[in-house]
Formats: C-alpha cells, structure tokens, sequence
C-alpha cells in the first residue's frame, strides 16, 4: 500500500486493522492504495467491500450519497469528521490494533536531507516540540477551526519541495482558499527552523504523491510505513529509490459511517 494521510489514506496513505465483519461496513472507502488492489485491501483490513478513490473530497462525497456505507481511515481523522458532521459515526471495534508510522519520505540520492530531518525529528521527540504539536493540531483540532500554518524564510537559503494532499484532515490539510494548515505543515513549519532550509509547499493527487517524488517535482512527501505480517512483507509499501525518515506520528484505523440521513462535511 502507498500512502502520504490519511489516509486518507495516506495513503495515507491507508491500510485497515483488523475490524470484527459485524461492525464494519460493507462497502467501504479508502484512498487509492498504490501497491494493492481493493481484493487485496479488503483481506489485510478484516471486512467489507473496498472502493477506493482518489481523493478525500470524492469519497467523502460518495459516503454522503450513500454509493459507500463508510470510510476506513486513521482515528484522528475520523474524530475531526465526526466532531465536524454529526451525522457521522465512528466504528472502532477492532479485533487486532495495528498502528502505523507517519514518516517523510524522500529520494534515496537525498542521504544528506534525510540525515538532516531524522535529526530535527529526533530533536523535536527529545524536547517536547513534538508532543506539543501534537496537542495543539490533532488532540485539539476539534476544539478549534483550523487556521493557516505560516512557514518561517530564510533569505538565501535552499528551499525543499514538499507535496502534500489535503486527504487526511487534520493530519494533511488544505484550507477552503487552497492554504494549506494542519498537523504536517506545523511539523514541517519546525523542521525548517532546525534545518535552516526553506519549506515550498506543492499540493499533489494523493494517488500521484509517489510519482511527483520520483520525477523531482517535489524533493519530500508524507508518507506512511504500515507493519508488516504475513500478507505485507517489510516495505512493501516504499517505492524503489525511496527512503523514510524515523517516524513523527503513529495512528491507528477505523471506519467512519453515516449514522443518520442528512449532513454534510
């Protein structure tokens, strides 16, 4: 599975825990895996008929039609779904918990920039920087609107693409006006202070966020390291040429279902 949150999936990014069949839907939403097929994601994720999409807005809007029954994304995205849509519920009666990594990936020619944010990453854990984040833009995201992260400049300095997707709020989000915000943008807001190094923000199809790696347009993406078990072999999910950083967030999988008729996000 290819991820890059959220997720979805992530890509992120995405990949599903083990739900009971009883409490799953049976048609299910997930953001499109690029190393799987919907057969192959229904076996690993313990329940349901799997569609996937391409984006967040077009499977969101397929729950609120009903063409879906429900959602299969990271927790922390389903509670701001459902703090934000009352009509929504979430499903979380899992038989086994598996819990993903959230990571940066980059090209593997890129030790030097790997090096560099593994460090800051490290830093950010070791000093509470992360922990903080972590509070303020997902424990608490669903107390607040979400408002716009500004990145810091530094005149002169190399500037690093990120692509991100806006297909895992409030992990990776773009605002109404196209402005991205969020929990990754405040990571990578902090990153860029300790690396002395300019972050430019590219938005990608969550699907595509492989391949704008790969070709240069973007030099880092968020990414999602799933566990491997008998049916994922260890990195099964990291494009060939691709490294990942020491993980900055971990996340498990539920499904968000529409509990009544009616609503919106």
């Amino acid at each position: 599975m290819k991820k890059i949150f959220l997720l979805v999936l992530i890509a992120l990014m995405l990949t599903g825990c083990g739900s009971s069949n009883e409490n799953s839907a049976s048609k299910i939403g997930m953001l499109t895996q690029l190393n799987s097929t919907p057969e192959q994601a229904a076996k690993v994720s313990s329940g349901g008929e799997i569609s996937f999409y391409e984006n967040f807005n077009s499977m969101n809007m397929a729950l609120q039609g009903k063409q879906i029954d429900g959602i299969r994304t990271y927790k922390s995205v389903a509670e701001y779904m459902s703090a934000n849509n009352s009509d929504l519920e979430i499903k979380d009666a899992a038989t086994v918990r598996l819990v993903d990594n959230f990571c940066c990936a980059m090209r593997s020619e890129d030790a030097d920039l790997k090096t560099s944010f593994d460090a800051a990453i490290g830093a950010m854990k070791g000093d509470g920087t992360l922990d903080a984040l972590t509070d303020k833009f997902i424990r608490k995201a669903t107390l607040t609107p979400p408002k716009a992260v500004e990145l810091p400049h530094f005149d002169g300095a190399q500037t690093i693409r990120v692509g991100i997707t806006g297909d895992l709020p409030p992990l990776d989000l773009v605002l109404a006006g196209g402005t991205p915000a969020g929990f990754n943008t405040a990571v990578l807001a902090e990153i860029s202070k300790r690396i002395n190094k300019n972050i430019e923000l590219v938005q990608v199809d969550s699907a595509a966020r492989a391949a704008a790696l790969t070709s240069g347009q973007v030099d880092v993406i968020f990414w999602v390291v799933v566990p491997e078990d008998d049916s994922r072999p260890k990195d099964f999910d990291t494009p060939a040429g691709v490294s990942v950083t020491t993980p900055y967030y971990q996340d498990t999988v539920v499904d968000v279902n529409l509990s009544t008729l009616g609503g919106g996000f």
